[in-house]
């Protein structure tokens, strides 16, 4: 399988080895981010930490006629590296990805699926076959939808309830794509302070009746 190279310049170069002795998400892995790498065709190999994952990611490099070339899926971690943070992380990735899904019902996300599929199999902790599924549009609109009837049929819950159910009901949705289990112990980031006080409430709720139990 050939490998697909999009152009750097050098000043890219140089600004992603400096950025890379300071940046805590991505390492060099014995290997050299500079010029001279790229002359000598040498692969690059960088680790990068997601959620107290290593991941190492494999490029190939080379040049030709005064002009430097890295492999293109590259493009995904530069301005991650560069910047210093890690926006497109796993869960960040797979949220993003869930919300503009159904916000957006008019787009068929058929880029932004494959885009986000090539990113998630890099780390090697998921299956690209069961990504197609798990992301399809369809099926997130479907379950969202479901879901949404589900709660607010649900006459026992009130407004915030209601609200706060449908949000967690797909934070879990997230968190079982992304799966990893530390996340499902955590509270979807777009609540509200209602819903926020809502959710304190229900975990006091929670403790006090253990309390009782035990």
């Amino acid at each position: 399988m050939s490998e697909n190279f999009m152009e750097i310049t050098k000043e890219d170069i140089e600004n992603i080895d400096n950025a890379l002795k300071s940046n805590a998400d991505y390492k060099l892995n014995n290997t050299k981010f500079d010029i001279k790498s790229f002359e000598k065709g040498k692969e690059i190999s960088l680790i990068q930490y997601v959620a107290n994952v290593e991941n190492e990611l494999v490029f190939q490099t080379k040049e030709e006629n005064g002009k430097y070339y890295i492999s293109e899926i590259f493009s995904l971690f530069m301005n991650n590296i560069i910047n210093g943070n890690v926006s497109r992380d796993v869960f960040h990735s797979v949220s993003s990805y869930f919300h503009d899904v159904i916000a957006d019902e008019n787009n068929d996300f058929e880029d932004e699926k494959e885009e986000l599929i090539n990113f998630l199999v890099l780390t090697e902790e998921y299956d690209a076959n069961k990504l197609e599924i798990d992301l399809d549009p369809s099926k997130i609109r479907q379950d969202y939808k479901k879901d949404h009837d589900e709660i607010y049929c649900d006459d026992s819950l009130n407004r915030v309830q209601k609200s706060l159910a449908l949000k967690e009901l797909l934070h879990m949705s997230i968190c079982q794509v992304v799966n990893d289990i530390d996340l499902f112990f955590t509270r979807p980031y777009d609540l509200t302070p209602e819903e926020n006080a809502e959710k304190n409430r229900q975990e006091q709720e929670a403790l006090e009746n253990e309390l009782q139990l035990s």
